[in-house]
């Protein structure tokens, strides 16, 4: 009698366990799979889930430039990184893909430096900030948490549509100075004329983000982001004259490959489901 009462409380114990690792199981799955929330109102179709969103982001934007001639070493140039931020406004279809548009303040300079004959340099930056239009896409490639999804990759690619880009003079300075003998000096004279170009119109966008969600609804990200565009969109003219004489010229142009990485802030307006129909 007392191994019948042993057997049927095991029997009981092991029924609870299974029914609650169930739940457990079921807790995790998408809602058009689990089968402890079915889909009553439309059985014979798959739900997905899909968001109205709006996000905000901040970061450093990294510029790279290059002289094709440095005068003997008395032109220089150093990377420079700005701060970039920004506001998006974008659609989520099932947390795989996402589309977005915003406004992004794009800054484009880079630094020229003059040798003073001093041991330090004169320096200078040189540039603008872009109001810029990005036009994004990313794709979720794998999730990094597969029990509570939660985390996940994305990748994508876009445009980002630069305002203000007509060919301007920015910045413009002239450095002018005495060499050689006292008795007949040579006056040396440098100019400097900095130009933005059209070439900076258009970039073409290569993007990462790790992206997290913290509440239902509330995400933060972790982006990088590659901007290809030709060379020279922001140049700068230099030419030496000695005694009215011109000597050498040499042009400083910024690099059409430049970067950027920061923070995302992602906020849903809207949440709601769209159904799609299982047989195929």
């Amino acid at each position: 009698m007392m191994k019948l009462k042993i057997l049927f409380s095991l029997l009981i114990f092991s029924s609870c366990v299974e029914a609650f690792a169930q739940e457990e199981d079921e807790y995790f799955k998408p809602l058009s799979k689990r089968k402890d929330m079915p889909n009553s109102t439309y059985k014979n179709l798959d739900r997905k889930y899909h968001s109205l969103y709006v996000s905000i982001e901040g970061g450093f934007k990294l510029n790279y430039s290059s002289f094709n001639n440095t005068m003997n070493n008395l032109l220089g140039n150093q990377n420079n990184n700005d701060f970039s931020w920004g506001a998006t406004l974008g659609y989520n279809f099932d947390n795989r893909w996402s589309a977005e548009t915003g406004y992004m303040k794009n800054p484009v300079y880079f630094i020229q430096s003059v040798a003073s004959g001093r041991g330090v340099p004169f320096t200078y930056r040189i540039g603008t900030a872009l109001d810029a239009i990005p036009l994004r896409f990313k794709y979720r490639v794998f999730m990094l948490d597969a029990v509570t999804k939660s985390a996940g990759l994305f990748i994508g690619a876009g445009v980002l549509l630069n305002a203000n880009t007509k060919e301007r003079l920015i910045y413009e300075r002239s450095f002018t100075g005495v060499s050689g003998s006292r008795v007949k000096p040579d006056t040396i004279r440098l100019t400097s004329a900095s130009y933005i170009t059209k070439k900076l119109s258009t970039s073409l966008e290569i993007n990462a983000e790790l992206q997290g969600r913290v509440a239902n609804g509330f995400y933060i990200s972790l982006y990088s982001r590659a901007y290809i565009a030709p060379n020279a969109g922001l140049r700068s003219d230099l030419v030496y004259y000695q005694n009215s004489n011109k000597i050498a010229e040499a042009t400083q142009s910024l690099k059409g490959i430049s970067y950027n990485f920061g923070l995302l802030l992602r906020l849903d307006l809207a949440r709601g489901y769209r159904y799609q129909s299982q047989v195929e």
